[in-house]
């Protein structure tokens, strides 16, 4: 695994407590930082900080990002109000055309309108960021994804933790996500 090669490498610190990184990354005690773009704001208040983002890099075959996203949903209504709906619609429209506002609070706007804009693209920090949405890949849709995230997670941490092999900690956590993953579809059936 490539980060637990850079940590027994010594080019990363072992033991880090969670968000050490983010501290020293802070007050410019270690060269880069990998978070979300939700962190820009973050460090434009520090005026010490001399910092910039970049797209994340190709490690593996191929160009991928991990991605989440904030989403609207609109239930089925056992009484459905056609007027409600549409004005659920227009409202989900209004945010996706206005999105620029989003962007600004350190996000990626879904429309392409929007990332395409001038005014997106004087958002610096976002729109190089921006440059990753062709390859940003999302949880697959399954219910309970987020439970077996959990699990992957705590392999992930584990490795880069030195506390597990790698193989190990992630042969352990797929079996524990199978069986969750199971355990979701007989909860919930199957999902189309």
């Amino acid at each position: 695994m490539w980060m637990v090669d850079l940590i027994k490498n010594g080019h990363s610190p072992q033991n880090v407590g969670q968000d050490a990184d983010l501290v020293a990354f802070q007050n410019n005690e270690n060269a880069f930082h990998w978070n979300g773009i939700w962190m820009v704001n973050a460090f434009k208040e520090n005026p010490d900080l001399e910092w910039g983002v970049a797209p994340l890099p190709r490690i593996g075959s191929e160009e991928a990002a991990y991605a989440n996203s904030h989403n609207f949903v609109l239930f089925n209504q056992a009484e459905p109000d056609e007027n409600k709906l549409q004005a659920s619609k227009m409202f989900m429209d209004w945010i996706g055309r206005n999105s620029l506002r989003w962007a600004e609070a350190g996000q990626i706007p879904a429309r392409n309108s929007v990332r395409e804009s001038g005014e997106f693209t004087d958002l610096t920090e976002q729109a190089t960021l921006a440059r990753q949405v062709p390859y940003l890949r999302f949880n697959p849709q399954i219910t309970g994804i987020y439970e077996v995230q959990t699990v992957l997670d705590a392999a992930y941490n584990e490795a880069v933790l030195l506390v597990k092999e790698p193989k190990t900690a992630l042969d352990e956590a797929a079996q524990r996500a199978d069986k969750l993953l199971e355990e979701n579809r007989q909860k919930y059936g199957e999902v189309e």
